[in-house]
């Protein structure tokens, strides 16, 4: 099967706005956008399923989410709530996309949700699509018309998490970096969940998270994605993950990590972030995103299917705006050449 691909767009400005650009993201032949959901970040995001219900009405075939959703913000039926109208407004074209939460709970300043939540959530999810007579605590509830075909994608960074969506969800969403070594740690790990579960590969989608800049200019392009990668640092698994990339061992940063507005992963003066994480080696940026002329990024994609993944998800480094540049490199400079 041919690789799917799909774009991260953030909930900024009118949905009607997100609309447009999901009519738009449609025409030049991508096949789902997600949209982030963390509440108010920075002031700027919007409420994203009122994105997504204008975009669903604005296309035909695009898959339609939350990407990634969490269980800080909103509780697990709520969710479930949105998924199912935002399904039965699309015509079955709803994807959950959910993981623990990190940076939306620091928005409120609580903690991500746990492993056991997660499991938790993702079993509710799967009973309440099913159509299966669910307790909510103090009331029994059944759809009507159920929707046993809504998939349930997990996030997962870390080896637990990976093994958890190799266990019980629909398909995981791998944020490693695209380093083939990294991605083939990840694979890994969640086929230890499958196992364990007794599951088959045609049971559980991959999809990789590729943050990409296409530019002819490589050192351009990879300066400007420095701060990309400066979240791997906060990761306890950073040595196996970069020992898997075939890099060599990383120096410690000068000091603590840089701190940005509202944080680090979506700082609001990019600027002001990439000469915070200077200290970065060219190597390791070069390594985990897709930075460069048009050519070498799809050959890189290449690589990454000979993997045996189902999908990509291209994300820019912006935050609060959508990616209008990628959207034109991709469909213009990358998509050509791997279809």
């Amino acid at each position: 099967m041919p690789l799917s691909f799909g774009l991260r767009v953030p909930a900024v400005g009118r949905p009607q706005d997100s609309a447009d650009f999901a009519r738009r993201l449609e025409a030049a032949g991508l096949d789902f956008m997600w949209m982030p959901d963390t509440p108010l970040l920075a002031g700027l995001w919007r409420d994203v399923y009122l994105h997504l219900a204008c975009a669903a009405m604005a296309t035909a075939a695009l898959r339609l989410g939350p990407g990634v959703t969490n269980l800080v913000t909103r509780h697990p039926v709520t969710t479930a709530s949105l998924l199912v109208t935002l399904d039965e407004l699309s015509d079955g074209r709803a994807d959950l996309v959910a993981g623990t939460g990190y940076s939306s709970a620091r928005v409120i300043g609580e903690k991500p949700g746990t492993l056991a939540a997660m499991t938790a959530a993702t079993r509710l999810w799967r009973g309440i699509f099913r159509g299966e007579r669910t307790d909510l605590g103090g009331l029994e509830i059944a759809l009507p018309a159920p929707r046993p075909r809504l998939p349930i994608y997990l996030a997962a960074t870390g080896p637990r998490m990976l093994e958890l969506a190799g266990e019980i969800a629909d398909g995981v969403l791998i944020y490693v970096g695209v380093a083939p070594g990294a991605v083939r740690w990840a694979l890994d790990r969640v086929e230890v969940g499958m196992r364990r579960a007794g599951r088959r590969r045609q049971e559980v989608r991959r999809i990789v998270v590729a943050e990409a800049r296409i530019d002819a200019d490589k050192p351009r392009a990879i300066d400007h994605m420095r701060p990309c990668v400066a979240r791997l640092y906060r990761q306890r698994h950073l040595r196996e993950l970069t020992e898997a990339a075939g890099l060599p061992p990383l120096a410690p940063p000068p000091g603590p990590l840089p701190r940005s507005y509202p944080d680090l992963a979506h700082p609001l003066d990019w600027e002001e972030a990439r000469r915070a994480t200077a200290f970065i080696p060219d190597a390791l940026v070069d390594a985990m995103v897709l930075a460069g002329p048009g050519e070498e990024v799809a050959e890189r994609v290449r690589g990454l299917s000979a993997l045996d993944i189902d999908a990509i998800w291209w994300r820019d480094e912006a935050s609060y705006a959508r990616p209008e540049a990628l959207l034109a490199a991709l469909s213009g400079a990358v998509l050509p050449r791997l279809r």
